[in-house]
């Protein structure tokens, strides 16, 4: 229970009438009855509000997991009367919802929907049992708690390309997410010859000659992508709000789709301390909605990743020549010859792309001035952790691997923007 703006001014005259009534003698203490009025109007209250007809429903459907997403909340109200309450989304802890409260009105015999900003943040099933509630009473004295039993679950599946902006370093490369198929690049231009289709005319190129230019185009060839995600014990660590698995998952379901809707093959490996069962690249959508089941049941191991067996199941399942993808914490493998031996073992059957997360914070902490006693050893801690970090990434372009630490919000633009590269240049 919480007293009203109303309710405590009640309470105050009646405490104040119980100071005036201390200062006059023989006067009869009428500040008891207003006390028990009160008291009384509470009581009638408290009794209403247990009686009030309410019903509350969350529309459950799957979520997407890093997305900021609206969930709709309808409030039902059977009561002849307007029911004013106040609500905090408590939600579970794989969504990430502000807490603060929001107030609404429900109309009499009729239902108000609202809705709510939240973010899933974990994979899996999230359960929202219940929605902590209050109802202002009908005298307006106090708002009296009244949960609401909800009984709502979620998906949490990987992302997908949708209708998300690109993001603007993405588009100034000229990079789409959203492919229509097989696409076909330039060869080579020549003059029109009769017969050519009018759509394959350079018309800039017909301008600047003085002549009909024709462009001649081929079709790009296809080449096989292999996912590798590292779920060992360091992909707990959590960046922007997610875990870097999430993180990891949400690239190779996006990039998956797009490499499949060029007409590339893509599979996936998982790797903790022992590799998954991989799935062999296949072409199409079927082969993205197989590789999007796999990913909605990764979950942090913990144990340490043995990434040169998942190099060795890498060279086991593929035959020809493949980009490999391998989603790992880079600055966590900095001072481990396992990298660079899963690297090798792969080259130069393979092209391997290392690609990780680096904490903002941490660079940060690296160019911030020192103003306590203890920046100093924040500072040296910070710049040894980019000196591992280079030192990693040096030894990784040695090996003729192509390093990726960044940021998370630039995890997917680099990824995006070294598999249309490396495609473009053939080399795979």
């Amino acid at each position: 229970m919480a007293f009203t703006p109303l309710g405590m001014a009640c309470w105050a005259l009646v405490a104040l009438a119980a100071i005036v009534q201390q200062w006059q003698e023989d006067a009869w203490p009428w500040w008891l009855l207003g006390a028990a009025g009160i008291v009384a109007g509470l009581a009638w209250e408290v009794r209403q509000v247990a009686r009030w007809r309410l019903a509350t429903a969350i529309d459950a459907r799957p979520l997407r997991l890093g997305r900021a997403e609206r969930v709709a909340i309808t409030f039902t109200n059977a009561e002849p009367r307007p029911l004013q309450i106040a609500f905090a989304a408590a939600s579970p802890s794989q969504l990430h919802t502000a807490r603060h409260a929001r107030h609404a009105t429900v109309p009499a015999n009729d239902s108000h929907r609202t809705s709510i900003d939240t973010r899933a943040v974990a994979l899996g099933r999230a359960e929202w049992q219940r929605l902590p509630l209050r109802a202002k009473g009908p005298l307006g004295l106090a708002w009296w708690p009244k949960p609401q039993h909800l009984a709502a679950a979620f998906d949490v599946v990987p992302d997908t390309l949708g209708p998300r902006p690109v993001p603007p370093s993405l588009g100034a490369a000229g990079l789409r997410t959203n492919a229509r198929g097989p696409g076909r690049e330039l060869e080579h231009l020549r003059s029109y010859l009769p017969g050519d289709p009018r759509h394959s005319v350079d018309w800039k190129a017909t301008a600047r000659r003085g002549a009909l230019v024709t462009r001649v185009l081929r079709q790009e060839q296809g080449l096989t992508l292999m996912l590798v995600v590292d779920a060992g014990r360091t992909s707990r660590a959590p960046f922007d709000g997610m875990s870097q698995l999430g993180h990891y998952v949400n690239v190779c379901a996006r990039l998956a789709e797009h490499a499949a809707a060029n007409g590339d093959r893509v599979g996936l490996l998982t790797v903790t301390d022992v590799p998954g069962t991989p799935l062999p690249p296949a072409r199409g959508m079927p082969a993205v909605a197989r590789l999007r089941r796999a990913l909605s049941t990764l979950v942090p191991v913990a144990a340490e990743t043995d990434l040169v067996a998942a190099a060795a199941a890498v060279r086991r399942t593929l035959a020809q020549r493949a980009l490999v993808l391998l989603l790992t914490d880079i600055s966590g493998q900095a001072n481990s010859r396992a990298l660079l031996r899963c690297v090798r073992l792969l080259q130069p059957t393979h092209l391997p792309v290392v690609a990780g997360l680096i904490a903002e914070e941490v660079q940060a902490l690296a160019h911030t001035p020192a103003r306590g006693w203890l920046d100093p050893y924040l500072g040296l801690a910070a710049h040894h952790y980019q000196q591992n970090l280079a030192s990693a990434a040096a030894a990784l372009r040695r090996l003729g691997a192509y390093p990726l630490a960044t940021t998370p919000a630039k995890l997917e633009t680099e990824v995006f923007r070294h598999y249309r590269l490396l495609k473009r240049q053939r080399r795979v």
